[in-house]
């Protein structure tokens, strides 16, 4: 086991035959500040031994089987600060692992996630990677790869256990906490690159086999909370100079950006469409903070994990 003096984060990686976990490997290990455990959807991976503790066999989806892990260990939680949730198609810069979590620390981030390249498959322009940026503060963080800090994940899991697809929950978790402003970022200073297309993924096909609706899902996460924001924003940030900036500056700068990037981009028009939105929202979303959400009188409760088997080997 590492020493628990200087590893404080755990990456927690759901992989399979295709996975791009050995190229995070090639940061050596002694200067790392993260730990990596692997849980496989893929009974044939059974023999995966790259990671730093025993392999997690689970073939339920990525949320319910991070959730069941947990309440299995649930030391982690006191022993990590922060949990990294990566999809396994990601690809990190040298040492990129390290400084993300560094940079969550030192700015105080509750949940955050990297930017992604620009020939990344993207399913928001907002996520794209803003040059001149350490970070940009945000109301939205998706599921590819968040950073959890592992007090907020606490108050997260019943959550993630009640929508195991995931969908809705980046509509939602930002914005759970007492106090959202500046508690969520795109991280700019350590970009990664998706290499995989959209809605391809191996998860798509356990909705099917376990009956799962992720639509549903999203339905109901959007019904159960009011407030729940629509457009994906950006209200500030800090850039590499580490100066701080407000939504103005930020909102122009990255607007600006959108268009004379959006050509390098794998869906331009929506790049340049969200470049617009930004401009625009320099003048509609002034003074915009967010705020937490409240729950709905009558709505769903959350539950406990959901069972299944999860064994390590």
């Amino acid at each position: 086991m590492s020493d628990a003096n200087k590893v404080r984060n755990l990456v927690f990686a759901r992989v399979g035959r295709l996975s791009l976990h050995r190229n995070w490997l090639v940061e050596p290990k002694a200067s790392r500040n993260w730990d990596l455990q692997l849980s496989t959807y893929d009974e044939q991976q059974s023999d995966l031994d790259d990671g730093d503790f025993p392999l997690s066999v689970d073939t339920g989806t990525k949320w319910d089987s991070a959730c069941r892990y947990l309440r299995a260990n649930p030391d982690l939680l006191d022993r990590y600060d922060y949990i990294m949730f990566p999809d396994d198609d990601l690809l990190f810069e040298p040492n990129g692992l390290s400084n993300l979590f560094d940079l969550m620390t030192s700015n105080d981030l509750d949940i955050g996630q990297p930017s992604l390249l620009p020939s990344s498959h993207i399913s928001y322009p907002v996520t794209a990677h803003c040059p001149g940026f350490t970070l940009r503060y945000s109301n939205y963080v998706e599921p590819m790869c968040p950073i959890i800090r592992t007090d907020y994940l606490r108050t997260l899991l019943p959550i993630l256990a009640r929508w195991p697809t995931g969908w809705g929950l980046d509509d939602i978790w930002t914005m759970m906490m007492a106090k959202p402003a500046y508690r969520a970022a795109f991280i700019d200073a350590s970009p990664i690159l998706h290499t995989r297309p959209l809605y391809t993924g191996a998860v798509y096909k356990t909705f099917e086999r376990l009956g799962m609706n992720p639509e549903g899902d999203l339905r109901e996460v959007r019904s159960t909370f009011r407030g729940v924001p629509q457009p994906k924003l950006i209200y500030g940030g800090i850039t590499d100079g580490s100066r701080k900036v407000s939504h103005l500056a930020a909102n122009i700068r990255n607007g600006l950006h959108l268009l004379r990037a959006a050509s390098a981009m794998r869906k331009p028009r929506e790049a340049r469409r969200a470049g617009y939105g930004m401009l625009i929202r320099t003048v509609t979303q002034i003074g915009y903070r967010p705020v937490q959400l409240e729950k709905v009188v009558g709505a769903s409760p959350a539950v406990t994990v959901l069972s299944t088997t999860t064994t390590t080997r």
